[in-house]
């Protein structure tokens, strides 16, 4: 066969095979396509979670309401049904016992020093009715109040009572992990936005990244300014730093945030110490305020807590927060009792205008129910 034909030839055969090949491979191909499309279950269209109520993160006008009012009875009526719903079911049997009205008492988060001192005024009178021992209670518990220098709040203004005179004025904020000291921070800061404040918020807990972060998010929607320095793991110079730029561009309050600790912890209390220490350092007489945050949960525990963090650093004042679902608010009383240390805020749920300045009189009425909720 002459070389030219032969060429021809084999030229056509390459082409039939490959013509085959490409069928087959199409083939192919298109069959496991359609298993593909058949086997993969379309991807339904995600629903948008609603977004979260941001009440208590968005700057809002704070206005004392006798809505507001109405939740704080609310959220106390754990904490009434537990103390006065108690002594009021034990009075009003035919032989009420003074060691049972003093149990009910032990047992409902006032502490034994606020017990005994309640004990005293009730024991001559237990037989006299339940009107006449609630009206002992209420006015011991104004009096405890009263020698823990607790002020009625300014009508729409939460943070009246707080200093902030100075300029700058430091507030160190302090308490164990778990208290809702970070949120409280956050509160804080879109409270003294509101009233026109320039805030800056130190991030001194640099040990738990979740913590700077959860404070970023409260700052940008307080429209607030952080001071969360990259490289710099030591909170009291975190502190300095923050107070030091804060006075020099001159801010109205600075809130520095700490690392929470169990106040058994005594090298973290040490540190605190530290921090304290050094904030003296920028301006003398600062910190204006340290203020811990105490779990309301926490009952007798929050009376501990507030003891230690107060004999290692002179608290200024006391924020509750969660004082809603608790039944064990007779804590209140005891810290005021035994610290003489005013609570200035209370927190009763989870929007910004349900942290507020603590009434001792809207407190007192709402636990001993005088007046309809």
């Amino acid at each position: 066969m002459p070389p030219l034909e032969y060429l021809v030839q084999q030229v056509g055969a390459f082409g039939t095979s490959a013509l085959v090949i490409a069928a087959v491979l199409v083939f192919i191909a298109l069959v496991a396509f359609v298993i593909f499309r058949r086997k993969k279950k379309p991807a339904a269209t995600p629903t948008p979670e609603p977004e979260k109520a941001r009440e208590d993160l968005t700057p809002t006008p704070v206005q004392t309401s006798p809505a507001e009012v109405l939740t704080l009875r609310i959220a106390l009526r754990g904490t009434q049904e537990s103390l006065w719903g108690r002594v009021r079911s034990l009075l009003q049997t035919e032989s009420p016992s003074i060691d049972e009205l003093e149990e009910v008492l032990y047992t409902s988060d006032l502490g034994p020093q606020t017990v005994e001192r309640l004990m005293e005024q009730i024991r001559p009178h237990s037989r006299d009715g339940i009107d006449h021992v609630r009206g002992l209670l209420r006015q011991e518990f104004h009096r405890i109040f009263d020698e823990a220098h607790v002020n009625e709040p300014v009508e729409g203004d939460p943070l009246a009572h707080l200093q902030v005179s100075s300029r700058p004025s430091v507030w160190m904020i302090v308490g164990v992990n778990g208290a809702g000291k970070t949120t409280t921070i956050g509160k804080i800061s879109a409270l003294l936005a509101q009233k026109g404040k320039k805030v800056l918020v130190a991030a001194g807990d640099t040990f738990r990244a979740a913590a700077q972060s959860q404070l970023k998010v409260w700052t940008e929607r307080a429209q607030v300014e952080i001071f969360d320095p990259l490289g710099i793991s030591d909170p009291s110079a975190v502190a300095y730093d923050a107070v030091a730029k804060a006075k020099a561009k001159d801010y109205d309050v600075v809130l520095i945030d700490t690392a929470g600790r169990l106040h058994t912890q005594s090298h973290l209390m040490d540190e605190l110490k530290k921090v304290k220490r050094v904030l003296a350092k920028v301006i003398p007489e600062s910190p204006h305020e340290v203020l811990i945050v105490l779990d309301a949960n926490s009952g007798q525990n929050a009376l501990h807590q507030a003891r230690e963090f107060d004999q290692a650093l002179g608290l200024t004042g006391l924020i509750l927060t969660k004082m809603d679902g608790t039944a064990k608010g007779g804590v209140a009383i005891g810290i005021s009792q035994e610290l003489k240390r005013p609570i200035r805020l209370v927190g009763v749920g989870e929007k910004i205008v349900d942290l507020r300045a603590f009434s001792s009189r809207d407190f007192i009425d709402s636990i001993l129910d005088l007046s309809s909720p």
